[in-house]
């Protein structure tokens, strides 16, 4: 059971609270965002609300989630003694702003992969259309297995991840067909031109000896095997350097917190 914080609704257009409503199966966008530390932080939140609200316009949704805004509600809901590592999702539909906040499960060890035949509906956005994916989430354990998504046997994204894949020290991710996260992003403007983009077939996946699990609820996780594919990790020297950037990353935000 998810230890679950809060759960807040509010009219769009007045901000004024009402009846919560988590917005799943509505016409709508929602971004999940890591939230750290005493007093708390949002991680990467500027980008999140650019996406957000980028994403909102283009399904016909003329409003703006502004930091401001967010901050003027959240800060009567956040203790700042209360120290933080919980993820704040962010609903938004035509009528509706919904907010929920709920401890982030702290990924283990000796992760393992599933493969699925499906892909996201309008893929491009974080579209409230996740019935599907809520039911393969809820069928396994998210400390420790992610599913993950295939179309035509080529890999597309995790249900809740992107995924970076390493092959002769080189560093890859799928060509197309998946939603970008924050924190893939995040790992493509720091690595800048380091990581390929590519058509990755399972029937090839032993060719590639690790791949890393990558999000905003999950960080940075290498995956230690995908049974039905017989594929294992056989190494996790670029999990533990993009590890270390993340975690340098993270720590500069716990550190702007303290200064404060």
């Amino acid at each position: 059971m998810e230890n679950i914080l809060f759960k807040k609704s509010y009219q769009l257009d007045s901000y004024r609270e009402v009846n919560f409503k988590d917005l799943w199966n509505n016409n709508g966008i929602f971004s999940t965002i890591r939230v750290l530390g005493r007093p708390y932080r949002f991680v990467m939140i500027k980008q999140h609300l650019k996406n957000l609200n980028k994403s909102l316009k283009e399904i016909k949704i003329y409003k703006s989630i502004r930091l401001n805004v967010l901050n003027n509600i959240t800060n009567n809901l956040f203790d700042n003694k209360y120290k933080y590592d919980h993820l704040l999702r962010i609903a938004v539909n035509s009528k509706l702003l919904s907010l929920s906040l709920r401890t982030r499960p702290k990924p283990k060890k000796n992760f393992i992969g599933y493969v699925v035949d499906y892909q996201r509906p309008n893929f491009k956005l974080k579209n409230l259309t996740y019935q599907k994916i809520l039911k393969y989430i809820c069928s396994i354990n998210s400390k420790f297995e992610e599913i993950i998504l295939t179309k035509k046997n080529f890999i597309l994204e995790g249900c809740t991840t992107n995924l970076l894949l390493v092959k002769n020290k080189n560093l890859y991710m799928p060509k197309e067909g998946f939603y970008p996260g924050i924190t893939l992003k995040f790992f493509q403007q720091h690595l800048k031109n380091k990581i390929t983009k590519k058509d990755i077939n399972i029937k090839e996946l032993n060719n590639y000896d690790e791949i890393i699990l990558v999000g905003s609820g999950k960080g940075v996780v290498s995956l230690y095997k995908i049974e039905k594919l017989k594929w294992k990790r056989k190494q996790d020297l670029f999990f533990k350097k993009l590890f270390n950037i993340y975690n340098k990353h993270l720590n500069s935000i716990k550190c702007m917190t303290n200064q404060q």
